[in-house]
């Protein structure tokens, strides 16, 4: 199988699942009220409604570049057209 890959589809496929796991990650310590372990690895993300936000953007951010990298080099190596 040589097809070639939407590299924007996935970019945005990335972004989306990776926004909903760092807003279930992040949600889950704010319930249970203590500090999330993971908001160290996010600029300016804290224990307040920004710093949510910003985590949230941040990993969507994540997710988009590794979803077109993903599929850039999918498309690069199988030499899909």
């Amino acid at each position: 199988m040589s097809m070639k890959l939407d590299t924007r589809a996935f970019a945005i496929a990335g972004a989306s699942a990776a926004a909903l796991v760092a807003a279930a990650c992040f949600s889950i310590y704010v319930i249970l009220g203590q500090p999330d372990p993971w908001n160290q690895l996010f600029l300016g993300s804290g224990q307040s409604a920004l710093g949510f936000l910003t985590g949230v953007g941040e990993s969507a951010a994540v997710g988009a570049l590794a979803g077109a990298v993903v599929s850039a080099v999918y498309n690069r190596t199988t030499r899909a057209s």
